[in-house]
């Protein structure tokens, strides 16, 4: 049971940092150890449990234990390659206090927490309960979700611009943002089913906060919807690009198909007079000598041409080019 807190201070130790605000004492730790996890039970008698889960834990929850709600959440964040990947947010919300535990990399949260340090106003204004704290600091995380979906949408209409041209495939653009949507669709699917559950920790809060909760768990569900109408078009422009990927392939296959055709007379006239045994129209047999010693070329290439533009004149009258 953490101790009422007077004042406005704060104090820092290696990747734990305290801001008090009046009676409302925020705790934050930037990658927690065990050690660090051991002084949390010894301070404020969380179970073990959940001070294991604020190490590894890799479901999300919302738990409520009377004195103290438990919450371990997970957030989409962009990687330097713009793959997305999970950040996992642990919080404990006290009447009197508030603890958060994070990777120190979750940018939101640790400019939150900053500029409620650096500013004694932000930090009167902000600082109001603990549960209006959880709110704002979920809020921030729920808005990087939206900056990822403006990335993802700029990728597919990127795709849409170029998708219908028959001589480019998409194929890589589009598994890297179905990609994304996947990961975004998985990591947010518990959050919209446990954030409704943070309207628990109202009991800590003098302030209504029905409203605030209600508005939080709107912009996770018009998230999701996003995600999911995102992947409606991805799927179209794949189909789509499928299609003109095939035709393209067919469009070659029949071009070469077209060219190996035509060549079949040619290379059975070849075939024949290659070989070493006289024949009519060879140089040393028949009377072929209008042309000189040409005489014999000028009439097997002409034997040659004349199949090739029969088949030239049929397949354009059959439409197949």
């Amino acid at each position: 049971m953490a101790i009422p807190q007077t004042g406005q201070s704060s104090q820092s130790s290696g990747t734990l940092q305290s801001i008090v605000s009046g009676r409302l004492k925020w705790t934050d730790m930037a990658d927690p150890t065990v050690d660090d996890t051991v002084l949390l039970g010894r301070d404020y008698g969380f179970h073990p449990l959940d001070l294991q889960d604020c190490l590894s834990g890799k479901v999300t929850k919302v738990e409520d234990h009377g004195e103290h709600i438990f919450l371990l959440l997970h957030f989409p964040e962009e990687d330097a390659q713009g793959l997305v990947t999970q950040n996992r947010l642990s919080m404990f919300l006290g009447k009197d206090y508030i603890v958060t535990l994070h990777s120190g990399n979750l940018a939101p949260l640790v400019q939150l927490f900053a500029s409620c340090r650096d500013d004694p106003e932000k930090r009167a204004s902000f600082m109001k309960s603990s549960a209006y704290v959880a709110y704002r600091i979920i809020d921030a995380l729920v808005a990087g979700v939206f900056t990822i979906l403006d990335d993802v949408q700029g990728k597919l209409d990127e795709i849409e611009s170029v998708v219908f041209d028959e001589t480019k495939s998409q194929a890589v653009p589009i598994n890297h943002a179905r990609h994304q949507l996947a990961s975004l669709g998985r990591i947010l699917f518990p959050i919209r089913l446990y954030i409704p559950d943070l309207a628990k920790a109202q009991k800590f809060s003098d302030e209504d906060l029905s409203l605030l909760f209600s508005d939080l768990d709107h912009k996770v569900a018009l998230s999701s919807g996003t995600i999911d109408e995102m992947k409606e078009l991805l799927e179209i422009y794949k189909d789509t690009d499928f299609v003109t990927s095939s035709n393209r392939t067919n469009t070659v296959l029949s071009i070469l198909t077209i060219i190996f055709t035509l060549t079949i007379p040619a290379t059975l006239l070849s075939s024949i007079y290659g070989m070493n045994i006289p024949l009519p129209g060879g140089l040393t047999t028949g009377p072929l000598e209008f042309a000189g010693p040409y005489s014999s070329f000028l009439v097997i290439f002409i034997l040659m041409l004349i199949p090739a533009l029969v088949m030239v004149w049929y397949f354009r009258r059959a439409g197949w080019f």
